[in-house]
């Protein structure tokens, strides 16, 4: 047997889409009745995903990092996802807070560096929403410019003012 849900969600931009939705809801209500005796029907505004272009220019600052500082790409990445991105995520999220305690509390700092990298790639942007990714790009600008590196302008990669805002 697959591994069930523990909810069932759907994210609609537009009312034909909610519609599509609400069609689907008798089938979704269907499986949570037989699997649970009760169940709670929340409707919520949604938080934008983030942008290939925000995740894009991450990546392209860590290369640019590592051709003018001490460290891979893949290590300035995992170095900012564990001091930056879990920051934030564990700012707004209890649950994400209590799983990064549970599960990286009694690891060593090489450990907890070594599971932001692959293979293991401990999910920090990926489960960040656009208004958190521009938070944590704001982060890495900061603290690589801090220490005098050059990094590409967002607006030379397509980012919009809306999706970035570089930091005075």
């Amino acid at each position: 047997m697959g591994k069930q849900p523990k909810r069932y969600a759907v994210t609609a931009s537009t009312i034909e889409e909610a519609l599509g939705a609400l069609a689907r809801m008798p089938g979704m209500l269907t499986q949570a009745f037989s699997r649970w005796k009760r169940v709670r029907l929340v409707v919520e505004e949604a938080e934008d995903e983030r942008t290939l272009n925000q995740n894009a220019l991450q990546w392209k600052w860590c290369q640019e990092a590592s051709q003018q500082g001490d460290q891979s790409a893949s290590e300035y990445q995992a170095w900012c996802k564990l001091h930056i991105g879990m920051d934030i995520l564990c700012r707004d999220s209890e649950d994400y807070a209590t799983a990064c305690r549970n599960v990286l509390g009694s690891l060593t700092y090489e450990q907890k560096l070594a599971l932001m990298r692959h293979p293991f790639d401990w999910p920090v942007t990926r489960a960040m929403t656009k208004k958190q990714l521009t938070e944590y790009l704001d982060r890495v600008w900061q603290h690589f410019t801090a220490l005098g590196m050059r990094l590409t302008d967002p607006g030379l990669k397509g980012i919009n003012a809306d999706e970035y805002r570089e930091v005075a």
